[in-house]
């Protein structure tokens, strides 16, 4: 069996490890908009667990690092040119504000016209992605709290 060797000093079959969340007196900083590479999102490890944070259409979000399909991380997708972030396994795309599935899973095995759409529609109905509420202050993206 041929296995992947590790890139930058990280598995890339799950991507590089998250970036820690820092609290300072402004709040819960979770990454630099500069920290973000050309993917659009990253793991950010917070207080509660870990986080897909990045850019969509000029606007912040953090969501649940895990797809619902088979439970990649999110935060190794990347933010599609239509904003919706795509997990990095099978393509499905998620809508980053209210965390519904918008494209079920792609591909030869788990594209099938039937099986994708079951797949959104299962996910939509009782496990949509947490949308956390961020906003961007001085080049980061921070967790807004209530």
């Amino acid at each position: 069996m041929r296995v992947a060797k590790p890139r930058d000093g990280c598995d890339s079959a799950f991507g590089p490890p998250a970036v820690r969340a820092q609290r300072t007196e402004h709040g819960l900083r979770l990454i630099g908009v500069d920290e973000l590479d050309d993917r659009g999102v990253a793991q950010v490890d917070t207080p509660d667990g870990v986080l897909a944070v990045g850019i969509s259409n000029g606007s912040p979000f953090a969501v649940s690092n895990v797809c619902r399909h088979q439970f990649a991380k999110l935060g190794n997708g990347r933010v599609a040119d239509n904003g919706c972030l795509q997990c990095p396994w099978h393509r499905a795309w998620f809508d980053v504000r209210s965390g519904e599935m918008v494209r079920g899973p792609q591909g030869r095995i788990f594209g099938v016209p039937p099986y994708s759409r079951m797949i959104q529609g299962y996910t939509n109905a009782a496990f949509k992605l947490d949308s956390h509420p961020v906003e961007e202050r001085d080049g980061a993206i921070y967790l807004t709290e209530g």
